[in-house]
Protein backbone atom coordinates (compact mmCIF):
# COMPACT_ATOMS: atom_id res chain seq x y z
CA UNK A 1 0.00 0.00 0.00
CA UNK A 2 2.98 2.24 0.99
CA UNK A 3 4.51 1.70 -2.73
CA UNK A 4 1.33 2.51 -4.43
CA UNK A 5 0.72 5.87 -2.31
CA UNK A 6 3.90 5.96 -3.28
CA UNK A 7 4.01 6.19 -7.14
CA UNK A 8 0.18 8.33 -6.70
CA UNK A 9 2.46 11.27 -4.97
CA UNK A 10 5.05 10.57 -7.64
CA UNK A 11 2.30 11.40 -10.62
CA UNK A 12 0.71 14.04 -8.90
CA UNK A 13 3.78 15.73 -8.26
CA UNK A 14 4.74 15.59 -12.10
CA UNK A 15 1.63 16.32 -13.68
CA UNK A 16 1.87 19.14 -11.16
CA UNK A 17 4.98 20.20 -12.79
CA UNK A 18 3.58 19.82 -16.51
CA UNK A 19 0.70 21.94 -15.71
CA UNK A 20 2.68 24.67 -14.09
CA UNK A 21 5.22 24.59 -17.00
CA UNK A 22 2.42 24.83 -19.65
CA UNK A 23 1.03 27.57 -17.53
CA UNK A 24 4.29 29.66 -17.86
CA UNK A 25 4.01 29.26 -21.26
CA UNK A 26 0.89 30.52 -22.02
CA UNK A 27 1.68 33.41 -19.60
CA UNK A 28 4.60 34.31 -21.72
CA UNK A 29 2.91 33.15 -25.07
CA UNK A 30 0.28 36.13 -23.91
CA UNK A 31 2.93 38.59 -23.17
CA UNK A 32 4.51 38.22 -26.20
CA UNK A 33 1.23 38.72 -28.06
CA UNK A 34 0.70 42.16 -25.99
CA UNK A 35 4.34 43.22 -27.21
CA UNK A 36 3.88 42.43 -30.89
CA UNK A 37 0.52 44.38 -30.42
CA UNK A 38 2.36 47.36 -28.90
CA UNK A 39 5.29 46.78 -31.64
CA UNK A 40 2.27 47.32 -34.44
CA UNK A 41 0.42 50.24 -32.67
CA UNK A 42 4.65 52.10 -32.42
CA UNK A 43 4.99 51.45 -36.50
CA UNK A 44 1.57 52.97 -36.74
CA UNK A 45 1.95 55.78 -34.75
CA UNK A 46 5.24 56.39 -36.77
CA UNK A 47 3.76 56.14 -39.95
CA UNK A 48 1.43 58.39 -39.14
CA UNK A 49 4.11 60.86 -37.07
CA UNK A 50 6.52 60.45 -40.77
CA UNK A 51 3.82 60.97 -43.02
CA UNK A 52 2.99 64.69 -41.60
CA UNK A 53 5.96 66.35 -43.44
CA UNK A 54 5.55 65.08 -46.68
CA UNK A 55 1.69 66.08 -46.47
CA UNK A 56 2.57 69.35 -44.70
CA UNK A 57 5.22 69.65 -47.69
CA UNK A 58 2.42 68.68 -50.95
CA UNK A 59 -0.07 70.56 -49.42
CA UNK A 60 1.84 73.81 -49.10
CA UNK A 61 0.17 75.30 -52.47
CA UNK A 62 3.17 78.53 -52.41
CA UNK A 63 5.03 76.93 -54.31
CA UNK A 64 9.25 77.25 -55.12
CA UNK A 65 11.69 78.28 -56.95
CA UNK A 66 13.75 76.12 -59.81
CA UNK A 67 16.75 76.34 -61.47
CA UNK A 68 16.06 77.05 -65.27
CA UNK A 69 19.03 75.61 -66.18
CA UNK A 70 19.26 71.70 -64.40
CA UNK A 71 15.54 72.49 -62.35
CA UNK A 72 17.42 72.27 -58.79
CA UNK A 73 14.51 73.56 -56.26
CA UNK A 74 15.56 76.60 -53.71
CA UNK A 75 13.34 75.93 -50.72
CA UNK A 76 14.83 78.87 -48.09
CA UNK A 77 13.96 81.48 -51.02
CA UNK A 78 11.39 83.78 -51.28
CA UNK A 79 8.69 81.88 -53.03
CA UNK A 80 6.22 84.76 -53.28
CA UNK A 81 9.01 85.92 -56.28
CA UNK A 82 7.68 85.17 -59.68
CA UNK A 83 12.12 85.28 -60.31
CA UNK A 84 15.25 85.91 -58.98
CA UNK A 85 18.90 84.91 -59.81
CA UNK A 86 20.19 82.58 -57.74
CA UNK A 87 23.33 80.45 -57.02
CA UNK A 88 23.20 77.41 -58.09
CA UNK A 89 24.46 73.96 -55.88
CA UNK A 90 24.19 71.91 -59.21
CA UNK A 91 25.59 73.75 -61.85
CA UNK A 92 27.80 75.56 -58.99
CA UNK A 93 27.29 78.76 -60.61
CA UNK A 94 24.50 81.66 -60.74
CA UNK A 95 21.30 80.87 -62.40
CA UNK A 96 18.00 82.24 -63.44
CA UNK A 97 15.20 80.81 -60.49
CA UNK A 98 11.77 81.10 -61.75
CA UNK A 99 8.51 80.16 -59.70
CA UNK A 100 7.02 77.12 -60.35
CA UNK A 101 3.96 75.25 -58.77
CA UNK A 102 4.79 71.69 -56.18
CA UNK A 103 1.47 69.93 -57.66
CA UNK A 104 -1.62 71.01 -58.96
CA UNK A 105 -4.02 71.50 -56.31
CA UNK A 106 -6.32 68.23 -57.35
CA UNK A 107 -3.25 66.37 -57.44
CA UNK A 108 -2.57 67.58 -54.01
CA UNK A 109 -5.97 67.23 -52.98
CA UNK A 110 -5.93 63.13 -54.03
CA UNK A 111 -2.61 62.80 -52.57
CA UNK A 112 -3.75 63.99 -49.48
CA UNK A 113 -7.30 61.95 -49.32
CA UNK A 114 -5.75 58.62 -50.12
CA UNK A 115 -2.77 58.57 -47.74
CA UNK A 116 -5.38 59.52 -44.93
CA UNK A 117 -7.88 57.20 -46.87
CA UNK A 118 -4.87 54.39 -46.77
CA UNK A 119 -4.36 54.87 -43.14
CA UNK A 120 -7.89 54.52 -41.85
CA UNK A 121 -7.85 51.83 -43.91
CA UNK A 122 -4.88 50.12 -41.88
CA UNK A 123 -6.29 51.29 -38.42
CA UNK A 124 -9.48 49.35 -39.40
CA UNK A 125 -7.77 46.15 -39.65
CA UNK A 126 -7.06 46.41 -36.44
CA UNK A 127 -8.73 44.07 -33.94
CA UNK A 128 -8.61 46.39 -31.20
CA UNK A 129 -9.73 50.06 -30.65
CA UNK A 130 -7.34 53.33 -30.93
CA UNK A 131 -7.44 56.52 -30.37
CA UNK A 132 -5.32 59.64 -32.18
CA UNK A 133 -5.34 62.59 -29.92
CA UNK A 134 -3.77 65.86 -29.91
CA UNK A 135 -1.56 67.28 -27.19
CA UNK A 136 -4.07 69.14 -25.76
CA UNK A 137 -5.85 65.18 -25.61
CA UNK A 138 -8.44 66.20 -28.06
CA UNK A 139 -9.70 63.10 -30.33
CA UNK A 140 -8.60 63.08 -34.21
CA UNK A 141 -9.34 59.57 -35.57
CA UNK A 142 -11.01 56.98 -33.65
CA UNK A 143 -10.77 53.62 -35.14
CA UNK A 144 -9.90 55.16 -38.32
CA UNK A 145 -12.84 57.14 -38.53
CA UNK A 146 -12.01 60.93 -38.54
CA UNK A 147 -13.71 62.95 -35.39
CA UNK A 148 -15.15 66.21 -36.82
CA UNK A 149 -18.57 68.06 -35.62
CA UNK A 150 -19.19 65.42 -32.63
CA UNK A 151 -21.25 67.23 -29.78
CA UNK A 152 -19.58 67.70 -26.28
CA UNK A 153 -21.26 64.78 -24.93
CA UNK A 154 -19.66 62.46 -27.73
CA UNK A 155 -15.97 64.02 -27.01
CA UNK A 156 -16.53 63.57 -23.21
CA UNK A 157 -17.45 60.12 -23.83
CA UNK A 158 -14.02 59.14 -25.78
CA UNK A 159 -11.78 61.06 -23.28
CA UNK A 160 -13.46 58.44 -21.03
CA UNK A 161 -12.39 55.83 -23.34
CA UNK A 162 -9.05 57.29 -23.92
CA UNK A 163 -8.34 57.00 -19.85
CA UNK A 164 -9.18 53.04 -19.66
CA UNK A 165 -7.11 52.86 -22.85
CA UNK A 166 -4.22 54.86 -21.03
CA UNK A 167 -4.89 52.01 -18.05
CA UNK A 168 -4.52 49.16 -20.59
CA UNK A 169 -1.70 50.38 -22.50
CA UNK A 170 0.74 53.34 -22.18
CA UNK A 171 -0.34 55.72 -24.68
CA UNK A 172 2.44 55.74 -27.51
CA UNK A 173 3.82 59.82 -28.70
CA UNK A 174 3.42 60.85 -32.56
CA UNK A 175 6.74 62.67 -32.63
CA UNK A 176 7.49 65.19 -35.70
CA UNK A 177 11.13 67.02 -36.21
CA UNK A 178 11.81 66.51 -32.42
CA UNK A 179 8.16 68.18 -31.57
CA UNK A 180 5.57 65.73 -30.35
CA UNK A 181 1.92 65.96 -32.02
CA UNK A 182 -0.01 63.66 -30.20
CA UNK A 183 -0.53 60.53 -28.61
CA UNK A 184 -2.04 56.83 -29.86
CA UNK A 185 -4.35 55.31 -27.56
CA UNK A 186 -4.95 51.66 -28.15
CA UNK A 187 -6.68 49.07 -26.15
CA UNK A 188 -6.30 45.28 -26.02
CA UNK A 189 -7.61 42.98 -28.93
CA UNK A 190 -10.38 40.49 -28.12
CA UNK A 191 -7.83 37.66 -28.59
CA UNK A 192 -5.26 39.16 -26.25
CA UNK A 193 -8.18 39.41 -23.65
CA UNK A 194 -9.27 35.68 -23.95
CA UNK A 195 -5.91 34.91 -23.84
CA UNK A 196 -4.82 36.63 -20.69
CA UNK A 197 -7.90 34.51 -19.32
CA UNK A 198 -6.11 31.02 -20.34
CA UNK A 199 -3.75 31.17 -17.80
CA UNK A 200 -6.19 31.28 -14.85
CA UNK A 201 -8.51 29.21 -16.20
CA UNK A 202 -5.30 26.51 -16.10
CA UNK A 203 -4.76 28.12 -12.40
CA UNK A 204 -8.63 27.13 -11.83
CA UNK A 205 -8.58 23.82 -13.74
CA UNK A 206 -5.14 22.71 -11.99
CA UNK A 207 -6.98 23.13 -8.43
CA UNK A 208 -9.79 21.46 -9.76
CA UNK A 209 -7.80 18.12 -10.28
CA UNK A 210 -5.62 18.89 -7.08
CA UNK A 211 -9.18 18.85 -5.30
CA UNK A 212 -10.10 15.48 -7.15
CA UNK A 213 -6.95 13.47 -6.43
CA UNK A 214 -6.95 14.41 -3.48
CA UNK A 215 -10.87 13.32 -2.58
CA UNK A 216 -9.65 10.26 -4.86
CA UNK A 217 -6.39 9.59 -2.36
CA UNK A 218 -8.33 10.18 0.94
CA UNK A 219 -11.51 7.67 -0.55
CA UNK A 220 -8.64 5.06 -1.41
CA UNK A 221 -6.52 5.49 2.42
CA UNK A 222 -10.40 5.59 3.92
CA UNK A 223 -11.04 2.10 2.04
CA UNK A 224 -7.53 0.47 2.43
CA UNK A 225 -8.31 1.17 6.17
CA UNK A 226 -11.25 -0.47 6.30
CA UNK A 227 -10.13 -3.08 4.24
CA UNK A 228 -7.61 -3.36 7.14
CA UNK A 229 -10.01 -3.20 9.95
CA UNK A 230 -12.39 -6.06 7.95
CA UNK A 231 -9.23 -8.33 7.63
CA UNK A 232 -8.19 -7.72 11.25
CA UNK A 233 -11.61 -8.59 12.57
CA UNK A 234 -12.17 -11.92 10.25
CA UNK A 235 -8.00 -12.96 11.28
CA UNK A 236 -9.43 -12.37 15.18
CA UNK A 237 -12.65 -14.13 14.79
CA UNK A 238 -10.90 -16.95 13.02
CA UNK A 239 -8.86 -17.14 15.57
CA UNK A 240 -11.00 -17.29 18.57
CA UNK A 241 -13.76 -19.27 17.02
CA UNK A 242 -11.08 -22.61 17.44
CA UNK A 243 -10.52 -22.18 21.32
CA UNK A 244 -14.69 -21.28 21.13
CA UNK A 245 -15.48 -24.73 20.16
CA UNK A 246 -13.31 -26.57 22.19
CA UNK A 247 -14.31 -24.54 25.72
CA UNK A 248 -18.19 -25.91 24.17
CA UNK A 249 -16.89 -29.15 23.73
CA UNK A 250 -15.45 -28.91 27.90
CA UNK A 251 -18.47 -27.38 28.62
CA UNK A 252 -20.66 -30.16 27.54
CA UNK A 253 -18.84 -32.67 28.59
CA UNK A 254 -19.43 -31.28 32.42
CA UNK A 255 -22.65 -30.76 32.08
CA UNK A 256 -23.00 -34.64 31.22
CA UNK A 257 -20.90 -34.81 35.13
CA UNK A 258 -23.98 -35.77 37.55
CA UNK A 259 -21.77 -35.13 40.12
CA UNK A 260 -21.08 -31.33 39.13
CA UNK A 261 -25.04 -31.17 38.41
CA UNK A 262 -25.84 -31.68 41.64
CA UNK A 263 -23.47 -29.14 43.13
CA UNK A 264 -25.47 -26.03 42.63
CA UNK A 265 -22.80 -23.35 42.92
CA UNK A 266 -21.46 -25.13 39.77
CA UNK A 267 -24.25 -25.89 38.21
CA UNK A 268 -24.64 -21.82 38.27
CA UNK A 269 -21.31 -21.51 36.89
CA UNK A 270 -21.72 -23.61 33.98
CA UNK A 271 -25.07 -21.45 33.27
CA UNK A 272 -23.07 -18.78 33.51
CA UNK A 273 -20.07 -20.30 31.87
CA UNK A 274 -22.20 -21.65 28.62
CA UNK A 275 -24.20 -18.00 28.67
CA UNK A 276 -20.54 -16.32 27.22
CA UNK A 277 -19.31 -19.21 25.19
CA UNK A 278 -22.21 -18.65 23.23
CA UNK A 279 -22.21 -14.86 23.11
CA UNK A 280 -18.62 -15.04 22.53
CA UNK A 281 -19.35 -17.33 19.44
CA UNK A 282 -22.32 -15.15 18.18
CA UNK A 283 -19.92 -11.66 18.24
CA UNK A 284 -17.23 -13.86 16.54
CA UNK A 285 -19.55 -15.08 13.87
CA UNK A 286 -20.37 -11.18 13.46
CA UNK A 287 -16.77 -10.09 13.30
CA UNK A 288 -16.17 -12.73 10.39
CA UNK A 289 -18.44 -11.40 8.05
CA UNK A 290 -17.75 -7.89 8.21
CA UNK A 291 -17.57 -5.73 4.90
CA UNK A 292 -20.44 -7.97 3.55
CA UNK A 293 -23.67 -6.18 2.91
CA UNK A 294 -25.02 -5.84 6.12
CA UNK A 295 -29.26 -7.36 6.72
CA UNK A 296 -30.33 -4.91 9.32
CA UNK A 297 -33.40 -6.53 11.26
CA UNK A 298 -35.43 -4.53 13.91
CA UNK A 299 -33.48 -4.01 17.20
CA UNK A 300 -35.22 -3.29 20.96
CA UNK A 301 -33.66 -0.25 22.35
CA UNK A 302 -34.65 -1.71 25.62
CA UNK A 303 -33.82 -5.38 25.27
CA UNK A 304 -30.19 -4.57 24.10
CA UNK A 305 -29.75 -2.24 27.19
CA UNK A 306 -31.15 -4.33 29.63
CA UNK A 307 -29.35 -7.48 28.16
CA UNK A 308 -25.96 -5.77 28.53
CA UNK A 309 -26.42 -4.17 31.97
CA UNK A 310 -27.66 -7.48 33.17
CA UNK A 311 -24.62 -8.95 31.69
CA UNK A 312 -22.31 -6.65 33.88
CA UNK A 313 -24.29 -6.76 36.91
CA UNK A 314 -24.24 -10.78 37.00
CA UNK A 315 -20.43 -10.39 37.09
CA UNK A 316 -19.22 -8.39 39.27
CA UNK A 317 -15.67 -8.89 38.81
CA UNK A 318 -16.22 -7.05 36.11
CA UNK A 319 -17.39 -4.11 37.27
CA UNK A 320 -14.75 -4.05 39.85
CA UNK A 321 -14.49 -2.99 43.22
CA UNK A 322 -17.25 -0.10 44.68
CA UNK A 323 -18.22 0.49 40.92
CA UNK A 324 -22.34 0.81 40.61
CA UNK A 325 -24.15 0.25 37.15
CA UNK A 326 -27.38 1.29 36.98
CA UNK A 327 -30.28 1.29 34.02
CA UNK A 328 -32.59 4.59 33.95
CA UNK A 329 -35.38 2.61 31.27
CA UNK A 330 -37.12 4.67 29.10
CA UNK A 331 -40.27 4.80 26.80
CA UNK A 332 -40.32 0.86 25.97
CA UNK A 333 -40.92 -0.36 22.16
CA UNK A 334 -38.47 1.76 20.70
CA UNK A 335 -37.00 -0.31 17.94
CA UNK A 336 -33.85 0.82 15.19
CA UNK A 337 -32.46 -0.95 12.01
CA UNK A 338 -29.51 -2.80 13.11
CA UNK A 339 -28.15 -5.59 14.48
CA UNK A 340 -28.66 -5.95 18.14
CA UNK A 341 -24.92 -8.47 18.75
CA UNK A 342 -22.78 -5.16 17.05
CA UNK A 343 -24.96 -2.52 19.14
CA UNK A 344 -24.65 -4.46 22.30
CA UNK A 345 -21.17 -4.63 21.89
CA UNK A 346 -20.91 -0.70 21.36
CA UNK A 347 -22.63 -0.37 24.66
CA UNK A 348 -20.59 -2.61 26.30
CA UNK A 349 -17.25 -1.31 25.42
CA UNK A 350 -19.16 2.28 26.62
CA UNK A 351 -19.65 0.65 29.81
CA UNK A 352 -15.88 -1.18 30.17
CA UNK A 353 -14.75 2.62 29.44
CA UNK A 354 -16.78 4.48 32.20
CA UNK A 355 -15.96 1.46 34.62
CA UNK A 356 -11.72 1.99 34.03
CA UNK A 357 -12.47 5.23 34.53
CA UNK A 358 -14.20 5.50 37.84
CA UNK A 359 -11.97 2.86 39.22
CA UNK A 360 -9.76 5.46 41.11
CA UNK A 361 -12.61 7.00 42.42
CA UNK A 362 -12.48 7.23 46.61
CA UNK A 363 -16.57 8.37 47.07
CA UNK A 364 -17.14 5.24 45.06
CA UNK A 365 -17.83 4.91 41.10
CA UNK A 366 -21.37 5.19 39.58
CA UNK A 367 -22.11 4.17 35.87
CA UNK A 368 -25.72 4.77 35.02
CA UNK A 369 -27.03 3.73 31.07
CA UNK A 370 -30.37 5.68 30.23
CA UNK A 371 -31.91 5.23 27.09
CA UNK A 372 -35.63 6.97 25.12
CA UNK A 373 -36.14 9.64 22.83
CA UNK A 374 -34.03 12.05 21.86
CA UNK A 375 -34.15 15.74 22.28
CA UNK A 376 -34.75 16.36 18.18
CA UNK A 377 -38.25 14.67 18.43
CA UNK A 378 -39.62 11.42 18.50
CA UNK A 379 -38.15 10.08 15.02
CA UNK A 380 -34.55 9.21 17.00
CA UNK A 381 -33.54 7.34 20.10
CA UNK A 382 -30.74 8.33 22.41
CA UNK A 383 -28.85 6.44 24.41
CA UNK A 384 -26.46 7.88 27.72
CA UNK A 385 -23.83 5.98 29.44
CA UNK A 386 -22.60 8.43 32.33
CA UNK A 387 -20.10 7.79 34.85
CA UNK A 388 -18.52 9.65 37.66
CA UNK A 389 -15.09 8.66 36.98
CA UNK A 390 -11.85 11.24 35.82
CA UNK A 391 -13.47 12.05 33.13
CA UNK A 392 -11.01 13.22 29.64
CA UNK A 393 -8.65 15.74 29.23
CA UNK A 394 -10.13 18.54 27.96
CA UNK A 395 -6.92 18.79 25.25
CA UNK A 396 -8.05 14.91 24.05
CA UNK A 397 -11.48 15.25 24.06
CA UNK A 398 -11.40 15.73 19.88
CA UNK A 399 -8.68 13.01 19.30
CA UNK A 400 -11.19 9.94 21.41
CA UNK A 401 -12.64 9.17 18.03
CA UNK A 402 -9.16 8.36 16.10
CA UNK A 403 -7.86 4.83 15.84
CA UNK A 404 -4.68 4.05 17.76
CA UNK A 405 -5.70 7.24 20.27
CA UNK A 406 -5.64 5.83 23.76
CA UNK A 407 -5.22 7.60 26.99
CA UNK A 408 -4.96 4.15 28.95
CA UNK A 409 -1.43 2.64 29.77
CA UNK A 410 -1.34 -0.96 27.23
CA UNK A 411 -4.74 0.14 25.53
CA UNK A 412 -5.08 -0.59 22.04
CA UNK A 413 -6.99 2.69 21.11
CA UNK A 414 -9.48 0.58 18.74
CA UNK A 415 -12.60 0.51 20.80
CA UNK A 416 -14.53 4.27 20.14
CA UNK A 417 -12.79 3.94 16.87
CA UNK A 418 -14.89 0.49 15.91
CA UNK A 419 -17.89 1.87 18.09
CA UNK A 420 -18.12 4.89 15.54
CA UNK A 421 -17.69 2.70 12.82
CA UNK A 422 -20.31 0.16 13.90
CA UNK A 423 -23.46 3.28 14.55
CA UNK A 424 -22.21 5.20 11.93
CA UNK A 425 -22.08 2.58 9.21
CA UNK A 426 -23.74 0.08 10.05
CA UNK A 427 -27.02 1.81 11.88
CA UNK A 428 -27.02 5.36 10.29
CA UNK A 429 -27.13 6.70 13.32
CA UNK A 430 -23.87 9.00 15.62
CA UNK A 431 -22.20 8.76 18.55
CA UNK A 432 -20.52 11.68 20.04
CA UNK A 433 -18.93 12.76 23.50
CA UNK A 434 -21.52 14.61 24.71
CA UNK A 435 -20.10 16.07 28.04
CA UNK A 436 -16.69 15.51 29.81
CA UNK A 437 -14.89 17.42 32.67
CA UNK A 438 -11.68 16.16 34.44
CA UNK A 439 -12.53 14.46 38.22
CA UNK A 440 -16.24 15.14 37.74
CA UNK A 441 -17.24 12.80 34.91
CA UNK A 442 -18.23 11.51 31.22
CA UNK A 443 -21.41 11.17 29.50
CA UNK A 444 -21.40 9.96 25.73
CA UNK A 445 -24.62 9.78 23.80
CA UNK A 446 -25.59 7.22 21.16
CA UNK A 447 -28.58 8.79 18.72
CA UNK A 448 -29.94 5.77 16.56
CA UNK A 449 -32.91 6.56 13.77
CA UNK A 450 -35.94 4.66 15.02
CA UNK A 451 -38.07 2.15 12.98
CA UNK A 452 -41.76 0.52 13.41
CA UNK A 453 -41.82 -2.78 13.88
CA UNK A 454 -41.33 -5.77 16.45
CA UNK A 455 -38.10 -7.21 17.12
CA UNK A 456 -37.01 -10.55 15.33
CA UNK A 457 -34.10 -13.02 15.65
CA UNK A 458 -30.77 -11.26 13.77
CA UNK A 459 -28.54 -13.33 13.49
CA UNK A 460 -26.52 -12.19 10.30
CA UNK A 461 -24.67 -9.11 9.76
CA UNK A 462 -24.64 -10.39 5.58
CA UNK A 463 -24.99 -13.04 3.63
Amino acid sequence: MHNTFRRRIAFILLATIAIWAFLWYTNDLVDKLNQSSRKDCETIARLWAGVQYPLSFIGNSSGLLSCTACGHPEARSNTALESDSLFCPSCSETRLFIHTSRLLPDERDDIIASTRRLFAELVNRLDFPTIFADIDSVPQIVNGQVVSGYPSERLIELRKSMKLLSEQNNPIPMCFQGDTIGYLFYGSSPLNTEMRLIPFLELCLLLLVAVVVFMFLRSEISRDKSMSWVGFARETAHQISTPLSSLMGWIELLKDDQALSDNKDLAEALFHMDADVERLTSIAQRYGQMGRPPRPKPVSIESTVSGIVNYFNARKGLLGHGVVLEMIPGEQNLFVNGNSVLMGWVIENLIKNAVASCAGNPMGGKVIVSYGYSGRGSAEAEILVSDNGSGIPYSDQGKIFTAGFTTRKGGWGLGLSLAKRIVEEYHKGTIRLLSSTPEIGTTFSILLPLTRGGESDNHSLGR
